[in-house]
């Protein structure tokens, strides 16, 4: 099966003075980003129960190039998650809680088809290793591990080579994976609804949000 339905966290922003509203969306499966007087943003993610962030919060965090976050130790927000935004990334993440504005609640079902949907197989950088390769090779694709398909940097990394246009060369007419069943681990691992999901639809095929699951 190719189709998901996720639940995601819808984004709201906040000023500091509702704090505890935020921290309440927040415990309840949404994101928040607090905007400071000074219009910086901090963002308030949920922890899970093995104490780390959810794995859609650490693909937000991703998503504008960072992984650090602390725990808040006191106050209405107390053991959740905050980070503080980049400069260069606060557009964005006002952005993410302007396409939410119109959403209810702090969680949002969207139905995604990766087979039919394909954005995420532009303009990426897919890292391979040897497992990856041996499985082209198993599957009696070694063809897939030659130039033609590959990149072999001077430091020893391998990736996809994808052709002129950022498009994958895996990436058939009609959006599906020509090589789906063997695709890298890289691939594997991309995050359906996450932030990057979400931005790669927008940017590669203009969708602004996933359509609503089926009720």
């Amino acid at each position: 099966m190719s189709a998901y339905v996720v639940s995601r966290p819808v984004w709201r922003r906040f000023r500091p003075r509702f704090l505890s509203r935020a921290a309440a969306h927040v415990r309840a499966g949404g994101h928040a980003a607090i905007v400071l007087p000074d219009e910086r943003v901090d963002l308030l993610l949920s922890i899970g129960e093995d104490g780390k962030l959810t794995e859609l919060g650490l693909w937000s965090l991703l998503s504008i190039e960072q992984q650090r976050f602390r725990r808040v130790g006191e106050g209405p927000a107390k053991g959740l998650a905050t980070a503080r935004v980049k400069r260069q990334y606060e557009g964005s993440v006002l952005d993410w809680c302007e396409r939410d504005s119109t959403h209810p609640g702090a969680i949002r079902e969207v139905a995604l088809d990766c087979l039919s949907c394909g954005a995420c197989c532009h303009d990426a950088n897919v890292l391979l290793d040897e497992v990856d390769l041996a499985r082209f090779r198993d599957a009696g694709r070694g063809d897939l591990t030659g130039r033609a398909y590959v990149r072999r940097a001077r430091d020893g990394k391998i990736t996809l080579r994808f052709a002129a246009s950022g498009r994958c060369q895996h990436l058939c007419e009609d959006r599906r994976c020509a090589i789906y069943e063997i695709r890298p681990d890289n691939c594997r691992a991309f995050v359906v609804g996450s932030e990057a999901c979400l931005s790669a639809r927008e940017e590669t095929l203009g969708i602004r949000d996933g359509a609503p699951a089926e009720p």
